[in-house]
This record gives C-alpha cells, structure tokens and sequence, in this order.
C-alpha cells in the first residue's frame, strides 16, 4: 500500500503511529488482578503482575477476544498461529524488567483503515495490531517528567491487557493523524472493546521524519531506502487527538527548521509536554536490537485463527454512516454526527423509527449534542433518560409545544434540573396557544405597532421580524413563529 498523495514541496513530513489501546476486560492479561479503578495505589496487584519469582502467567481468553474482533474491524490476517515474546528494557514501572508482548507473530496482519479529511478518503495500511501487556504508571510530583521533585511508581495498571496497532508511515501531515484516532475510536468502541472515558484508555507514540520533496514520487510514495535513511524521531506521552495534532504540529516544525538550517536531525525519542505545547529529548531512540526479544516459554502458541469466522461484530461506523445516508437521506456531515458513538446512533433509529427522519436528525444531531457538547457531557451521561428525550421529539412533532420552546426551556431544563419535559410544560405553561388566541394576537400586534406596519408597507424586511416578536411576547412563546408570520403577511396584504 502507498503513502497518500501530498502537495509537491521541498520538504515532506513522514509520520507512522504506534497505537496503545486498553482493551475493555474484567481481568488483567495474565492474571486475575481487576482492571477496575482502584481507590488507593498498589492496589489491584499479584506475585504475577509485580513479576515476582516462580509467579506464572495464564492468558486472559477475553483479552483474545477483543484482539480477533479488532482484526475483523480491521480487515486484518489472523494467522493460524501466533506467540508471545519478551521485550527485555528496564523501566522503574516494568516490575519484571521485561513485557510479554508479540514480536514477529503478532494475532493481526496487514490490516487498513479508511479516514475522511476535508472531502477526501484515504486508506492508512496498519502493519501490525498485537497483544501485550501495559506497564504500571508514573506519577511525577511537583512537574513534567524533566521538572519534577520526585515520580511515585503505581503498579495498579502494570498487566492490563493492550492491544498495539502500528501503521504504516502512511501520514502527511498531523491533521490526518487526528482524523485517524477518531475514526479508529469510533471503531473501538462500536466492537465495546474500549472504554474512552477511562484514564489512559488510549496512547500514541508517533515517528515523524522529513523527507526532501525529491524523493517522493507522484502518487505520494516513498522509498523504503529513503525512509530508513532519514533520521525519525518517536514523540512519546500523547493521549488524545488533539493532543497528536499538536504535538506532531510541533516537532514538524522544529525538524523542517533544522533541516533549512542545515543541522542534522537527530534520532531519538523525546516527550510530549502538554502543558509547555513542547517535545523534550528524553534519551536516544532504541534500536530493535536493544530489546533482545526472546519466546515467552510460559505461554504457549496462540492457534485462533478460527475465531474470525465465529465472533460477530457489529454493524461499523463507516458501513452506518454510508446506511444512514441512504436509508434515511441524511447527508454527510449529519451522519457522521449520528455515527460518532454506537449509543447515539443507536438512539436516533429509536426515534427516526417513530417520527420523520429529518425532525429526528435535528433534535438528535443539531439540538441533544449541541447541548450536551456545550455542558461537557456525552449521551452515555443521559443514557438512563433517553425516553424523555424521545418524548420531547413527540411534543415538537405533534405541534404540542414549539420547537423554540422545546429547545430553549424544555431541553435545557432537563438537562440542568433532570426534570421530565412534562412537568417543565407543565411549571412553565408551554403548551401551545390555540389558533384563535394566535389570531387575537396578530391583530392586536397590528393595531398597536401602525409605525411598524407603516415600514413593512414600505418594504422595510426588518419590521415582519418586529410584528412576529410583537405576537410571540403576548402567547408567552406558545405560539409558532412561522405560523405567526404568515398569519401577520396575509393580514396585512
């Protein structure tokens, strides 16, 4: 598979991503420790995740699952057999100074995953997706890695099961990396094999390189010999899309302005300092020499290439997203908004199911998200009240209240004070003014405001828009608004 196609320069930034993702189990990876959050440190641990002597590990059938399940998300080969090896390296939150983790037989093969930027698809070639398990956590007291008093180790997480997926040096430019993560979140979480809202859920560790122009060739590949050639950096410590976008922003920078200053980039990993929006030098980049990875003799070869025959998945977002566009004549950025989560996508089908699928993509897409985004929230925060939510949606397309009032008092109100939208109708008199009331409105808004009427008769646009709130103050904003205005047109022509 080729690079994608990039604008012609004389510098091309080069970017391949390692990707830790927390896989959703009850259990460690090898052993029965709980992946639940603990209340203190040091908490959830064994003699076999602290790595202490003669302890043995057993392989978390769960974790295996999820591993297969992200294969078939990914249209990846699954070997008819695959192992675990020993990457050997000493870190103070590796108890065994050693992770069990997949070398050169990992569980998914040449897999792929399609993005959309900006009105364009591309398809990024995943090399390689394995299982391992996750180191415990630092915790650096009084700073950043390079700053801080002292760093605590907590080896609460050390054993939790991973998945790795590492793709090929297909990026151009940190835009595409961000709309990568999203689209591969999106697909975890659909397979429920990932938790986002977990701390640490997800990681990436980015090599970026910059290749001269000259070297890329008109579909946007690149050489193997000119990638190894070029010297890469591995930016560490990012754990979130915006976060990728910015940091690879960053070190884009600093190498193309040492490249044009004609200073050598060196190879190395350097960490991501959120806090300063800099990448620090942490220490030389590892060679895979350095790791002298070896078979792990405890466990024994993995044989489960069966399993992607027999493990469903469900429906993915982008199959949905092309499903909803067509099923329910919804256009693209619409069903991109009613696909970002399988609970809201789940949600709307509720509803499109009982009223026209247009109202249910404003009030579902437009109205809930835009209000749940302004407070910080995701719709798994309301899951338990998603009947009223529906309930509303009746109200409006039953012309029981109007859509200003709906969103305006009745939703907000649900969301600030977890009132039902009945009793908000109910408090605030919402219920909407009968049609002669409205008309007893339009005509008293006329008589009251000649001035206004004077200027509509002189084509003034601006005095329609006075009369109609003119009506709305005396209905209490019961009333329609575009019923109003034309009931104010056809009376006073």
């Amino acid at each position: 598979m080729t690079a994608q196609t990039v604008q012609q320069g004389d510098l091309v930034t080069v970017i391949g991503l390692e990707v830790h993702v927390q896989l959703e189990t009850n259990t460690k990876i090898f052993c029965g420790c709980s992946t639940a959050p603990a209340d203190g440190p040091n908490e959830h641990v064994c003699p076999v995740c602290l790595g202490l002597p003669g302890a043995l590990p057993v392989l978390n059938e769960a974790a295996v699952e999820a591993a297969v399940k992200i294969g078939k998300a990914i249209d990846a080969t699954i070997p008819e057999e695959t192992r675990f090896h020993r990457k050997n390296y000493y870190y103070p939150d590796l108890p065994k100074n050693f992770q069990i983790t997949q070398y050169d037989e990992p569980i998914c093969q040449d897999g792929e995953l399609e993005i959309s930027l900006e009105g364009e698809r591309h398809t990024i070639a995943i090399e390689r997706a394995h299982l391992e398990e996750d180191p415990g956590s630092l915790q650096h007291v009084g700073g950043s890695i390079d700053t801080a008093e002292y760093t605590l180790v907590d080896y609460n997480r050390a054993g939790t099961p991973l998945m790795e997926i590492v793709t090929a040096p297909d990026f151009r430019s940190p835009k595409e990396v961000r709309a990568f993560l999203a689209e591969l979140e999106e697909v975890l979480e659909y397979l429920a094999v990932f938790d986002a809202s977990r701390d640490g859920s997800l990681r990436v560790d980015a090599n970026l390189s910059i290749i001269d122009g000259e070297r890329v060739s008109d579909d946007g590949s690149i050489e193997l010999a000119d990638l190894e050639a070029a010297n890469r950096t591995e930016v560490k410590n990012i754990s979130s899309h915006k976060g990728a976008e910015k940091a690879l922003a960053y070190e884009e920078t600093r190498q193309k302005n040492a490249v044009r200053r004609g200073r050598e980039v060196e190879q190395e990993t350097r960490h991501w300092d959120e806090s300063r929006g800099i990448t620090v030098s942490m220490r030389s980049k590892e060679a895979e020499k350095d790791y002298r990875y070896f078979a792990e003799a405890d466990l024994p070869p993995l044989r489960v290439a069966h399993w992607k025959d027999e493990i469903a998945i469900p429906e993915l977002p982008k199959a949905r997203r092309e499903r909803f566009a067509s099923e329910y004549g919804l256009g693209e950025e619409a069903a991109s908004k009613l696909t970002s989560t399988k609970q809201v996508a789940d949600f709307y089908e509720d509803v499109a199911s009982e009223f026209d699928p247009d109202l249910a993509a404003t009030w579902v897409a437009d109205e809930l998200l835009g209000e749940l985004n302004y407070r910080d929230m995701q719709i798994t925060d309301i899951e338990g009240r998603l009947e009223e939510i529906a309930t509303l949606v009746e109200l409006v397309a039953t012309d029981e209240i109007t859509a200003k009032n709906a969103k305006e008092v009745v939703l907000r109100g649900m969301l600030d004070e977890r009132d039902d939208p009945e009793t908000i109708v109910d408090r605030e008199g919402l219920g909407k003014t009968d049609d002669d009331a409205v008309q007893a409105a339009v005509l008293e808004a006329i008589e009251e405001n000649p001035d206004a009427v004077a200027d509509y008769e002189a084509g003034e646009g601006g005095a329609i828009n006075f009369l109609v709130g003119q009506v709305m103050q005396k209905t209490g904003g019961s009333a329609d608004p575009g019923d109003v205005n034309g009931l104010l047109r056809a009376e006073l022509e």
